[in-house]
């Protein structure tokens, strides 16, 4: 349906509202245009009637009066503007009237007779032979409150009436032109209006159709609504761009996480099956398999809560959790991890400082950066970790003099699969979840998590933890 664009809309309602406001104004001018001409006429008759009563007043009890005609024809213009006069007596009858009327067409009213002896003035319209219309006013002449001549003095409204026929002939003609030429103009202005919108759909199909997801619309220079639209649309599809090559990194590196082991658990399977092997055999297979299953099952896990994260539906628990005391108690887990490897975990300094947090994930991001610090430190090499009391937040520290870093890694090691040396992933059997995780933990207690690292110097990753009380920032 053609209502069904917005162009249409906006013309429509374009049209609607410049319409309703003409007619609603030629209304209006055409009221107070007639109103303002018949108040024009019937001040200048009250004008004519008065000079003519004041000359029958002076004039009193002669039958004519003569000089009221030279009066209309010098200074009424009867002639010109079909005027006319009647004077009657007390009685109702007419004493004198100018030559260009027929008394016979129209009597004395009985209510302007009534009025007159009431010492009224009366204004009245009357059709001459049902096609000629006059305004005529009746005026009393009284003396000494009695009545002694009534002055009736007419006008054609001829000229009026043709003044409101052409009037109202423009109306109907002007108004509908100007609506119809709106409608026309209106049409082409929205359209004209609406064009970068239409570039915004056009550009919207062709990345559905094509994937092309690197396409954006040319902005204005104007700032305007429609160029507004165009920055968030673009600003939209970086978001949207940036999240699909995420997504794909993601879909990569999980299908090769999980790749590899259930090669490794194919290939020692079918080794085994395939040679006699004896129970020392059987059980190496078992234990290499086993721990390629841990490794798979810690994936999906890491892999299962970074998902429910997204999804806003990790439900976290709240409550005073003594920092100092569950950083402690992690440490002394880690110090089992760390002298395989012959690293030491040094507790430089905790400062006893409570916070509002889960103490579950709390403990689950504290245990991830000291098995990253460990994990990447060599033989020989220090985890040290700090506490302190920093005013309204805690701020916690772990640092190592591993391998380090390079800089042009550091935005990105909190991505999820994110690996700075590659080749060493399977020797370091990590998921490359665990920073991704830990900055989940972070901002979900409405902290912050930073790194700075040097290569062949170590890392040193800070965390900052409001002590204040937080409200659970995930919907259940």
């Amino acid at each position: 349906m053609v209502f069904n664009s917005i162009r249409s809309r906006l013309t429509t309602l374009y049209v609607v509202v410049l319409g309703s406001t003409l007619i609603i104004f030629s209304t209006l001018l055409y009221f107070f245009l007639s109103k303002r001409l018949y108040e024009s006429i019937d001040n200048s008759l009250k004008v004519s009637a008065s000079v003519v009563s004041k000359t029958a007043l002076y004039k009193q009890g002669r039958p004519s009066l003569p000089g009221l005609e030279y009066f209309f024809e010098q200074f009424l213009g009867y002639e010109n503007m079909n005027k006319f006069f009647r004077i009657y007596d007390e009685s109702g009858n007419v004493g004198s009237l100018s030559k260009n009327i027929d008394a016979s067409k129209f009597p004395l009213t009985q209510k302007a007779y009534a009025n007159a002896v009431a010492g009224e003035v009366t204004l009245e319209t009357i059709n001459v032979d049902e096609t000629y219309l006059i305004r005529v006013i009746t005026m009393p002449v009284m003396k000494n409150g009695v009545l002694v001549n009534l002055v009736q003095v007419g006008t054609s409204l001829e000229n009026l009436r043709v003044t409101l026929k052409n009037l109202r002939f423009f109306l109907w003609t002007a108004v509908p032109a100007v609506i119809l030429l709106t409608t026309l103009v209106g049409r082409f202005l929205a359209g004209k209006a609406l064009k970068p919108v239409s570039k915004i759909t056009e550009t919207a199909r062709t990345i559905a159709g094509g994937q092309d997801l690197s396409m954006r619309i040319p902005v204005a220079q104007g700032k305007d609504e429609i160029g507004l639209l165009a920055e968030t649309f673009n600003g939209m599809m970086d978001r949207l761009e940036h999240s699909f090559a995420l997504m794909r990194q993601f879909s990569s590196d999980a299908s090769h996480e999980l790749r590899t082991p259930l090669t490794v658990l194919k290939g020692q399977s079918e080794l085994t099956l395939t040679k006699s092997s004896n129970l020392d055999e059987f059980q190496q297979t078992l234990s290499s398999n086993l721990e390629e299953i841990n490794y798979m099952s810690k994936i999906l896990e890491d892999l299962f809560i970074l998902s429910k994260s997204d999804e806003g539906e990790i439900k976290l628990d709240f409550d005073r959790v003594n920092l100092a005391n569950l950083i402690e108690e992690v440490a002394k887990h880690a110090e089992i991890l760390a002298s395989e490897k012959e690293v030491s975990i040094r507790v430089a300094y905790l400062e006893p400082i409570e916070i509002t947090g889960d103490a579950h994930r709390l403990r689950q991001m504290i245990w991830n950066l000291l098995h990253n610090g460990i994990k990447y430190t060599p033989t020989g090499g220090e985890v040290k970790i700090s506490l302190h009391d920093s005013g309204n937040e805690a701020y916690f520290m772990v640092q190592d003099n591993g391998i380090g870093i390079p800089q042009e890694d550091l935005p990105l090691i909190f991505n999820r699969f994110y690996r700075v040396d590659k080749s060493r992933s399977r020797q370091a059997r990590g998921s490359g979840l665990g920073l991704s995780i830990c900055k989940f933990i972070v901002e979900s207690h409405k902290g912050s998590i930073e790194v700075q690292s040097e290569l062949g110097k170590g890392s040193r990753f800070k965390v900052l933890l409001p002590k204040l009380p937080v409200s659970n920032p995930v919907k259940t």
